[in-house]
């Protein structure tokens, strides 16, 4: 290290010796560089200072796509919220017109009260007072007598005087019986009426239905037991008034040998005849013979039953045996006798059905009973009972409010002008077929449409009922005068029983139309679903694993087809709950909800039962159930994961209210400040987000998503996100450069409702900073940093050694030239010395004579060689490249 100058150093010493002008008038021209490079300053050995890491400050506040997001979000919220409640509107209203107008309740009601009751009748000769046999089929007491020689008497005994007279009970002849009785005043033997009290669930063969028919369900309707009238005809539980009659119908087919599904001479050895698919058209039993006397010998009322009916289409093999509630008893009883003892009900019969029409104007409803027997190839009697109730024309005083209707139609009527406007608007900005292209705008079109078709078809029901209840009310009541043409009465009530059913069908296609139609409003419910965040998470999942979830139906429709029929073939014909198709997939899906049926299906088949339930088991319940909770738990993972933390409906009701009390303090400032229109028809944050997007250039893609869920803008803006594992800059995406209150202000906002959005934005980035910080794309992206950062410190560390190299080569330079300088000098002198000589009178010393003189050239050879060499290692030319 070099050594101070000695002015340098005495002043150094002396630091209070004071100086004097013409001390610094000696240091020159301070202020110039020349001069100062002149001077011989000390070198202050100072330890290089390391350069500080600088890193830049984290970003403080919200993106442009972290705003749109977050507008976006409030912005599907708030339409939302209106399309929430007015579809909580439309279909709690709807709901209410559908139970109340349908009269569910009440027909109920009316249905398990008449069904209960007819179940409930008893059929005895003794509740009608009409005989149950005739003489000649009536058993009695007989006393006969027999010859010893030529064994019994070929028929009953005629006269006393046959020997060994005997007791017995039995039949007599038809005239014989009759004249006995007749004898008698009239009355039967004891015991001969008796029969079994026959019920509803006794019913079994087509004698005994005829029997309950005219020993029960007649003189019951008639208010008559055992002869006596107990209340008026007609009246069913105080209530249900019977109009016109009672109506027994049946269908007929063909009955003919030919329609035996026999072969190989089994169908001649049957040799009894079967029913085809034919109707039989043709009058049957006494009407049918030609004999004149014999068919003025049938009642009038009975005629009718054995001949094709008058009010049913022709050809349908339709036989009807009308008994008129409007006249007496016995005319009916008469009627129902004569068709019980002439085998009304044949082999052909297919079906029976015993139909009356009834109005209760207490709730103002028409009912229809109608009992349905059907006689199948079983041999069984299959029976059934249903009571159809429609509505009746209502009073004026009693006719129901027309407010829900209104307030529907003016639903129905607002959300077409929604629609309506809508298209306007889309039109205007050339973007009509966006309208088409949207599903929900379709399914609100849908709900308008069918709504009003449901509307136009109950009008249409009502006409219907009112024009019944006008035939009805035309109806001549007991008891009828002699200008009532039987045929005719009868024809007009059984023709109101058939336009009835007619209207029940209606309304069975209007309540299903009232199912679909609630479907429908249903759907609209997601519709504003996804306008909430969590919501809409949950909707997405079922968007995303629709297909997956649709395949897998196929393959668990068909596997568990398999297990129905399998279980229809292996255990129908021992069990019912497998009997037919429907039964067997009915009992397959309590199997398979954890329903124990595997002790009646090992009573059945113990091997195959224990087979079937242990595959069906393995397969459906273990593998292809748990298999649909892995399908969509893994796609409400990936949905979660992708779009992060989601706020709860609580939550964004919050929110809601938190705004709503701010704009209400923007609007008192506007109203304050004298900006009434803005007060009023503003929206404080109008044209922002469409602002925004410009200034973020946010794709169509984006845009699309925006609109498509609350979620949308988010899912979009994370997958662009994703795709770089750098973070984006400004530079390279104007969406992440900072969203600040002049950029907003410039869009079309005040400051109030800027900073507002700043901080409300701020407060809603910051949960999904927090849950950013542990997510996989954030540790590689700090990674990436970390590395970038490392890079950079590298290179800072070999540039500083580099400048450090080339420092100590320019010295090592300088020493270089110096010592060669120097040599060069002392070359030169031991020349001069060589060629002049040493002047002295002193012998030479030792080592001087002459040994130096003659090394000089060899050293001096020797000294070029090494600068030569220097030179050519690049020494004096500038720094060697140094590389890395």
């Amino acid at each position: 290290r070099p050594s101070l100058p000695f002015g340098r150093k005495a002043m150094a010493d002396d630091d209070d010796v004071p100086l004097g002008d013409d001390d610094l008038g000696d240091l020159g021209d301070l202020g110039d560089d020349a001069g100062l490079d002149d001077l011989d300053l000390p070198v202050e050995d100072e330890e290089p200072k390391e350069e500080e890491d600088f890193e830049p400050p984290p970003q403080q506040g919200v993106t442009r796509l972290q705003m749109l997001e977050y507008m976006t979000g409030r912005d599907w919220w708030a339409s939302a919220q209106y399309r929430l409640f007015f579809t909580v509107a439309l279909w709690m209203l709807f709901a209410s017109l559908a139970i109340n107008r349908s009269g569910v309740t009440t027909a109920y009601s009316i249905k398990t009260g008449l069904t209960n009751y007819i179940e409930q009748m008893i059929a005895h000769p003794r509740v009608s007072g009409v005989n149950l046999r005739t003489p000649g089929e009536s058993s009695m007491s007989c006393r006969c007598g027999c010859r010893h020689i030529g064994g019994f008497p070929d028929e009953t005994c005629q006269d006393d005087g046959q020997t060994e007279a005997f007791h017995f009970y039995g039949k007599l002849p038809e005239d014989l019986a009759a004249g006995i009785i007749g004898a008698n005043g009239g009355l039967y033997p004891e015991g001969s009426q008796d029969m079994r009290p026959l019920t509803w669930e006794k019913i079994s063969t087509p004698q005994e239905v005829l029997i309950w028919l005219e020993h029960g369900l007649l003189p019951d309707i008639w208010g008559t037991v055992a002869g006596k009238v107990i209340r008026r005809p007609g009246l069913v539980l105080n209530r249900n008034l019977v109009i016109g009659g009672v109506r027994a119908r049946q269908t007929r087919a063909d009955l003919n040998a030919s329609h035996c599904h026999l072969r190989y001479g089994l169908e001649e050895w049957y040799t009894i005849s079967c029913r085809g698919d034919e109707t039989d058209t043709e009058t049957f039993g006494p009407a049918a013979t030609g004999n004149l006397t014999e068919l003025m010998a049938i009642p009038e009322g009975s005629r009718a039953a054995f001949t094709p009916s008058r009010t049913a289409p022709a050809g349908s093999g339709i036989f009807d045996a009308l008994f008129d509630v409007e006249r007496p008893l016995a005319d009916a009883l008469e009627t129902a006798t004569y068709i019980r003892r002439h085998d009304w009900l044949t082999l052909s019969t297919q079906t029976l059905e015993l139909q009356a029409l009834m109005v209760n104007a207490e709730c103002a409803n028409f009912a229809v009973l109608s009992i349905e027997l059907k006689f199948d190839f079983d041999g069984k009697l299959h029976k059934d009972m249903h009571v159809r109730v429609i509505d009746a024309a209502r009073s004026a005083e009693a006719s129901r409010s027309s407010l829900p209707e209104i307030l529907w139609v003016v639903l129905i009527a607002e959300l077409v002008c929604e629609e309506l406007w809508q298209i306007f608007w889309l039109i205007r900005a050339g973007e009509i077929k966006k309208y088409f292209r949207d599903f929900w705008n379709i399914v609100d079109w849908t709900s308008v449409l069918v709504g009003m078709s449901l509307a136009v078809y109950t009008f249409w029901i009502g006409s219907q009922v009112e024009l019944l209840s006008q035939t009805v009310s035309a109806f001549p009541v007991s008891p009828l005068s002699s200008d009532v043409v039987a045929e005719d009465y009868q024809d007009q009530w059984s023709t109101a029983i058939d336009d009835a059913l007619y209207i029940y069908d209606l309304t069975i296609y209007r309540q299903l139309c009232l199912f679909w139609y609630a479907s429908i409003v249903t759907v609209r419910f997601l519709k504003a679903f996804f306008g909430q965040a969590k919501l809409a998470l949950l909707q997405l999942t079922l968007t995303e694993g629709f297909w997956d979830v649709l395949h897998f139906l196929i393959m668990f429709l068909v596997l568990f087809n398999n297990f129905a029929v399998g279980g229809k073939i292996l255990f129908g014909t021992e069990s019912i709950d497998w009997s037919t198709y429907p039964n067997a997939v009915s009992t397959s899906v309590l199997i398979l909800m954890g329903s124990p049926k595997f002790d009646q299906l090992y009573a059945i088949a113990p091997v195959s039962a224990t087979l079937w339930y242990w595959m069906f088991l393995v397969i459906m319940v273990f593998l292809m159930m748990n298999l649909l909770i892995v399908i969509i738990s893994e796609y409400f993972y990936q949905t979660r994961r992708n779009t992060g933390d989601t706020k709860g409906i609580l939550s964004d009701i919050k929110l809601s209210w938190k705004d709503f009390l701010w704009r209400l303090d923007w609007r008192r400032d506007k109203f304050s400040e004298g900006e009434y229109k803005e007060c009023f028809m503003s929206n404080p944050y109008a044209d922002l987000i469409e602002g925004l997007m410009e200034n973020a250039e946010v794709d169509d893609e984006m845009e699309k998503a925006a609109d498509s869920s609350v979620l949308g803008f988010r899912l979009k803006r994370k997958q662009q996100e994703d795709l770089s594992i750098e973070e984006q800059t400004p530079e390279t995406n104007p969406g992440v450069a900072l969203v600040t209150s002049l950029e907003l202000r410039k869009i079309g906002c005040d400051a109030l409702t800027a900073e507002h959005l700043l901080e409300e934005s701020q407060l809603f980035t910051q949960s999904e900073k927090e849950s950013a910080q542990g997510s996989q794309l954030t540790q590689v992206r700090e990674f990436v940093g970390l590395l970038k950062k490392s890079k950079e410190m590298l290179d800072h560390h070999c540039s500083q050694l580099e400048d450090g190299i080339i420092e100590d080569q320019e010295e090592l330079e300088e020493c270089l030239e110096r010592l060669r300088d120097s040599m060069e000098n002392a070359f030169d002198g031991f020349h001069d010395l060589g060629e002049t000589g040493v002047d002295s009178l002193a012998p030479p010393a030792l080592g001087q004579g002459g040994e130096m003189k003659q090394r000089l050239p060899a050293t001096m050879a020797n000294t070029m060689r090494t600068d030569a060499m220097l030179r050519s290692t690049g020494f004096g030319e500038g720094p060697p490249a140094i590389g890395y």
